[in-house]
């Protein structure tokens, strides 16, 4: 949970927001891709980070005459914001990867739809890696922190792919 936590925490240390301001900064910043938030539990943990008094809230005007919360870190917040980066960034790295549920039933079909799926698996990291690698070039105006992880995640891929061909060829010979 302490990542949802840093998430939160980190877009109203930028500046004040709501908690609609802050599901669209996730979605627009493709957050659950790269970190474990889901943006249906964003409201939620706003609820727990006020009542815990990481984060206050102003009510304002909104459109039409209705008036919406606005949140800001507290000084408190700000202390729990730099503690979880500190206790998550000493933390072995945990890599989870949706094809592993195909990985580990490969015996459990025959070896021709077996490589096929490992061929599937190539496939789609070879996809990421372009999406990256395009991505990175044709917006070469993103900040340095989204950019660092595109570059981090194409990295990945290559490596992934690296592994996946391996595997493949592992496979075939068996």
């Amino acid at each position: 949970m302490s990542s949802i936590d840093l998430i939160v925490l980190g877009c109203v240390a930028k500046q004040p927001r709501s908690a609609y301001d802050i599901q669209k900064d996730v979605e627009e910043h493709n957050l659950s891709e790269w970190t474990r938030i889901s943006i249906p539990s964003i409201y939620k943990k706003v609820l727990r980070l006020k009542e815990q008094g990481y984060i206050a809230d102003d009510e304002v005007a909104g459109e039409r005459f209705a008036t919406k919360s606005v949140y800001h870190i507290t000084k408190k917040g700000r202390e729990y914001m730099k503690s979880l980066m500190t206790e998550e960034s000493l933390k072995p790295p945990r890599v989870l990867l949706d094809f592993n549920a195909v990985i580990c039933n490969l015996n459990k079909v025959d070896k021709p739809t077996a490589l096929t799926l490992i061929k599937n698996i190539i496939s789609g990291i070879e996809d990421s890696k372009k999406f990256y690698h395009s991505a990175l070039k044709e917006h070469a105006d993103i900040p340095f922190v989204g950019r660092t992880i595109m570059e981090q995640q194409e990295k990945i891929c290559v490596t992934l792919l690296k592994w996946a061909k391996d595997l493949y060829d592992t496979y075939e010979k068996d």
